[in-house]
């Protein structure tokens, strides 16, 4: 039974998409589940990721162990990179179903969905530096708390070297946003769901006054319904294939472009997140005026944005389920956890409930951008799954360029002021 053994114990290839598929399969068949109403659905994957790493920590022989001598459930290379990719995959989907909808959107209400999406960054901010004067934490804490509170990897990325280049540890920040980023993706769905329940919101009702709108703007109408293609549309011999991965390489490329801004050490990206996703809004809205075939069918569009966001969120639960139970029981873990909560929602659904109240915005488009504001591919996820369209991807897009700059940007202006 040797083939058994090397597939459930130790770090085998077999072993590592045996976890993977788990994870995964167990946390999409539990994320169906309904309660009051309400599923998570691939949000689930990410909380069996910590429960599946969190026991299996206990098993001293299907561990990783590092060159600094630290163990792993996973090999952190092979869980990183997974990570990645699969973000990359989900975002690309994203902005190719967002695409053709994206700029009659953004000239109908796109400024002010960014309006809102800087008065949610604004607020977060805000919070963290009156959390910071209350408890006394430390910034460089305080900064880690945030960037999980509101699942933004690149701005801890870039807080953690602008700290690290003044001397400090920047291993505080991984640890404060490793406790904050597993509720902090369920705050943001959280919040999305009460401004549903405080309003009463009734998606028939609300597509019908979606429908009231879009009548008297006919030109958004067209460039937002995407064109149903048949399913075997005429791509052949992986033609399909080739401007997917293209519009990747070029994402990738567009991501790691370093914009150096006077005052600040390190230079802001768009990162692996943000430059595929401008990419493929861009192929989504033009790719047909300049001559490329159209990538994939809407239903697939749907599958690869699936499995980009089930790997994402399987690697950040099995990343986080190493330490997550120990941190939070010992030491200042549970207070963090707490602080991170209070940060992911409180302004979040202030400028819900004022978005949806006054400025009128539409229940799907201001469930974008909710999660768009929060740089949050799980909340978005879950948006498009109980929507029902995609108007929750194009409130995503819409908000998402400049909240990541805003993101990074603020996060390195914490660092270089309080710490």
């Amino acid at each position: 039974m040797s083939w058994c053994n090397e597939l459930l114990v130790g770090q085998s290839v077999g072993h590592i998409v045996l976890v993977f598929a788990f994870t995964i399969a167990l946390g999409m068949m539990l994320g169906k589940i309904k309660i009051a109403g309400i599923s998570l659905g691939a949000t689930f994957v990410l909380l069996v990721g910590i429960v599946v790493s969190h026991f299996g920590m206990q098993y001293p022989d299907l561990l990783f162990t590092d060159t600094k001598g630290v163990k792993h459930f996973i090999d952190p290379e092979v869980t990183h990179f997974v990570r990645e990719f699969g973000l990359i995959l989900f975002v690309y989907a994203v902005g190719l179903q967002a695409g053709p909808g994206f700029f009659a959107a953004f000239k109908s209400g796109g400024m002010k969905l960014n309006l809102l999406a800087v008065a949610v960054v604004g607020g977060g901010v805000a919070t963290t530096i009156a959390i910071h004067y209350v408890t006394g934490i430390e910034m460089p804490v305080m900064v880690g708390i945030l960037s999980g509170a509101i699942t933004n990897t690149p701005g801890l990325g870039a807080a953690g070297e602008v700290y690290k280049g003044m001397g400090g540890d920047s291993g505080i920040l991984g640890t404060a946003y490793a406790m904050s980023y597993p509720l902090g993706v369920i705050g943001i769905i959280g919040s999305i769901i009460a401004v549903r329940f405080i309003f009463r919101v009734d998606f028939a009702k609300e597509n019908e006054r979606l429908r009231a709108v879009q009548k008297e703007k006919a030109s958004a109408v067209k460039s937002n319904e995407p064109k149903n293609e048949p399913e075997n549309a005429a791509h052949g011999h992986g033609e399909p294939v080739v401007p997917i991965f293209i519009g990747i390489l070029l994402g990738v490329v567009l991501g790691s472009i370093p914009v150096y801004i006077p005052g600040i050490q390190e230079p802001v990206k768009l990162g692996l997140a943000g430059g595929p996703l401008v990419v493929a809004i861009l192929m989504g809205a033009f790719g047909k005026r300049i001559g490329l075939p159209t990538p994939i069918t809407p239903s697939a569009t749907t599958i690869l944005r699936e499995i980009g966001i089930c790997l994402f969120l399987a690697c950040v639960g099995l990343i986080a389920g190493e330490t997550f139970v120990e941190t939070v029981t010992n030491g200042d873990g549970l207070l963090w956890v707490g602080l991170g909560v209070i940060i992911t929602t409180v302004p979040l659904l202030l400028v819900g409930l004022f978005a949806y109240a006054l400025f009128k915005v539409d229940y799907f488009t201001l469930m974008g951008m909710m999660a768009g504001s929060n740089t949050d591919p799980p909340a978005l996820s879950y948006s498009v799954g109980v929507a029902g369209n995609d108007r929750p991807s194009v409130g995503y897009a819409t908000v998402y360029p400049l909240t990541m700059f805003l993101r990074i940007m603020t996060a390195q202006l914490l660092i270089l002021m309080f710490a």
